[in-house]
This record gives C-alpha cells, sequence and structure tokens, in this order.
C-alpha cells in the first residue's frame, strides 16, 4: 500500500513510528563507503562528528547553520514550491541514531570530496525518505540540510534533494 492509499489516521501514525525509529535509537558509525573513504582523516573527522552528534544534544544544536535549509516532515506542494521552508532552533527536534539492523530503512552515507556528505535513510518500499547533508566549514562538520520523512515514490513524491 502507498502512503496515497493510506488514511490520514494512518499517514499519522506512520510518520510518528517512522520519526520514533528515526530519533529513538542508537546509531551505529557509519559504515565503510564503495569509495574507500574509510581509514583516511576525513573518514575519521566525520565518524567522530557523527557519533557526537546523536549523542550529545548540545554539541547537536552547536552544529546546526541554523536557519537550516530543508522541509519538513510531510511537506505539501506550497512548502516545496516556495523554497522558503527553513528549521530554527525552536522548530528543531534533537535527532538521536538510528538503529539499522531493526529497521525498514536502508542507509547510504556518500561523501562528496573530503568535505561534505549525503546521508539518506529510504524506507525499503522506496516510497519514504529522509536526507540529511553534512559539510566541514572550518576545521568543523555541521548538518547543513535536513529533509523529513517524506514521500519521494517516482511520479506521485516530491525532490527531497535540496539541490543534490
Amino acid at each position: 500500500m502507498s502512503i496515497k492509499g493510506m488514511s490520514m489516521r494512518d499517514r499519522f501514525l506512520f510518520f510518528a513510528l517512522a520519526l520514533m525509529a528515526f530519533t529513538g535509537c542508537k546509531q551505529p558509525a557509519p559504515q565503510e563507503t564503495a569509495s574507500g573513504r574509510e581509514g583516511g582523516e576525513a573518514w575519521k573527522d566525520f565518524t567522530s562528528f557523527y557519533e557526537r552528534f546523536h549523542q550529545d544534544s548540545a554539541y547537536q544544536m552547536a552544529h546546526i547553520t541554523f536557519p537550516l535549509e530543508g522541509l519538513p516532515q510531510g511537506a505539501d506542494s506550497a512548502t516545496i514550491a516556495s523554497g522558503a521552508f527553513r528549521w530554527t532552533p525552536e522548530t528543531w527536534t534533537i535527532q538521536h541514531g538510528f538503529n539499522l539492523q531493526s529497521a525498514d530503512f536502508e542507509h547510504q552515507l556518500r561523501p562528496i570530496g573530503d568535505d561534505a556528505m549525503i546521508e539518506k535513510l529510504v524506507h525499503r518500499s522506496g516510497d519514504l525518505a529522509i536526507v540529511r547533508r553534512f559539510a566541514r566549514l572550518g576545521d568543523e562538520w555541521y548538518l547543513i540540510y535536513y529533509a523529513g520523512l517524506n514521500n519521494v515514490k517516482h511520479g506521485g513524491g516530491i525532490d527531497i534533494e535540496g539541490g543534490f
């Protein structure tokens, strides 16, 4: 069943459960990528940042570029078309790790050079996804983009890539 075929109540429950799964579990360290970044200094720096980002809420808040570009969960066409949505410290919910062993999401972490990472959590159905982008600004890593859980099914979904 697609998200469009669900009742409003079922959609809310699905999104709420997915959000709890995303924000409530311990995050394993990022895995080795096909590009072989593991072992490199940039990858080690990112791995340390990534673990601390999910364990320390004060650190997390200090390592987000507010106002943060992105999309809210379940974004509507008006929000997407405006391009004006931004997360603020007041609208942000602290993110905790994601248990990939017991989840229905596939984790993709792709380096873009030595100073940027794109992370996607895609539901195994392919209908829903979360996207985060991280960048090294100066000597530290920051979250620079966050699109909450949205319908991304080709043809009926939205583009949550944020220009990537």
